[in-house]
């Protein structure tokens, strides 16, 4: 037992990570107090895996965060599961899992993976990162031969979420519907989804698609203008079915990277008076005018930069500036050693989807967001 003991822990991987930002807007507050600049802008983790035997896998990650008034460093558990390896085309996991969400949901933790700073926010809203990032439950996955077309790799699951009321999830509710205060989130019991990625003959090609469906509700109070009076309305929010669905492509090839997704998400949703239980309105979405592009390179093993144009629209006629957000992304990756990395991006930013004002009061549809990153990983 000794000896089973010691050799499992001469086999148990750490790996870990810490980072420090700093983010600034010409106008506006975005994700931070940027109007005046901000450090409030770092993570960090340690992951431990182990396999105790060749088939079985287990592994949980402890991870803090700061952006503005979410995280906070508060330590949590942001993965922890099991995972048994049947065979390349079937495998089992459960606990905490990493949500396969589009091409980067699973992996957005480690800054060394990708060239930007921030994912695009049409498919990577940063507030959600909270509740889409991980959930509580099982799925099954494999990698499936397809003979002369490639193979075909896919995740299949059932889980489950939980949503804290100060949670970044939480503050996003807040800013997109107005509320002054939200409690009670409730995420369905069952979240079901599947992630299909095709791994095409042409080497470094592939093209997926993710769909998940579930429903949730909160309460909330709704400060609400009646003729020269403003008064808080307690409501409760029923989204009886919201579906997510994203098709996305990837393409590698030497130095290059090319990528792309489409990101739709609709629900059917209901507004109630939280005391009197009476029907309010409707509030249903239809987010389906939202995608990115991207490409990068790299032209040394020191220099990588990259390129994307993102574009968020919650409702697909709206003319609200609220509702919209378009951004084209320029950032540059400095790989100091193989530990230490440095970012520099800029956003040029049109739309005010997520915006607070500024700190004089004001909102401005075009705006500047800057950021900067030093990582160190191991």
């Amino acid at each position: 037992m000794v000896n089973h003991q010691a050799a499992l822990a001469e086999d148990v991987q750490v790996h870990g990570f810490i980072s420090q930002g700093y983010l600034k807007t010409d106008h506006n507050n975005f994700l931070a107090e940027t109007d005046d600049g901000s450090f409030q802008f770092n993570e960090m983790g340690i992951n431990f895996t182990a396999y105790p035997t060749s088939s079985l896998k287990i592994g949980c990650q402890f991870f803090a965060m700061d952006l503005g008034d979410v995280g906070n460093d508060t330590i949590v558990v942001n993965w922890a599961f099991a995972e048994y390896h049947y065979q390349n085309w079937l495998g089992f996991r459960a606990g905490l899992i990493k949500t396969p969400f589009g091409l980067y949901n699973d992996t957005r933790d480690y800054d060394s993976l990708r060239t930007a700073i921030f994912l695009p926010t049409s498919n990577y809203i940063e507030l959600l990162r909270d509740t889409l990032n991980t959930t509580k439950g099982i799925l099954i996955f494999g990698n499936v031969p397809l003979g002369p077309v490639g193979s075909l790799k896919y995740q299949i699951g059932t889980t489950g979420t939980q949503t804290s009321p100060e949670s970044g999830s939480a503050k996003f509710l807040k800013s997109a519907n107005g509320f002054s205060e939200i409690s009670d989130i409730v995420v369905g019991e069952r979240i079901y989804g599947f992630h299909f990625q095709w791994m095409t003959p042409v080497d470094g090609l592939s093209f997926g698609m993710t769909y998940e469906t579930f429903d949730y509700g909160f309460d909330a109070i709704k400060p609400t203008r009646i003729g020269d009076v403003i008064i808080d309305v307690p409501i409760t929010f029923k989204a009886h079915e919201a579906d997510y669905l994203v098709f996305f492509g990837e393409y590698i090839w030497n130095n290059w990277v090319f990528a792309a997704e489409t990101y739709r998400h609709t629900e059917d949703s209901d507004v109630y008076h939280g005391t009197s239980g009476a029907f309010l309105q409707s509030a249903d979405v239809d987010t389906r005018k939202s995608f990115y592009v991207k490409v990068s390179y790299r032209f040394t093993d020191w220099l990588e930069t990259g390129y994307y144009y993102s574009r968020f629209q919650l409702q697909p006629d709206t003319d609200l500036d609220t509702e919209k957000l378009k951004e084209h992304c320029l950032s540059f990756r400095f790989d100091i050693n193989p530990y230490w990395l440095f970012k520099l991006e800029a956003h040029l930013m049109n739309g005010e989807f997520g915006v607070q004002p500024d700190n004089d009061g004001h909102i401005y549809n075009e705006w500047v967001l800057y950021a900067a990153k030093m990582s160190f990983s191991f």
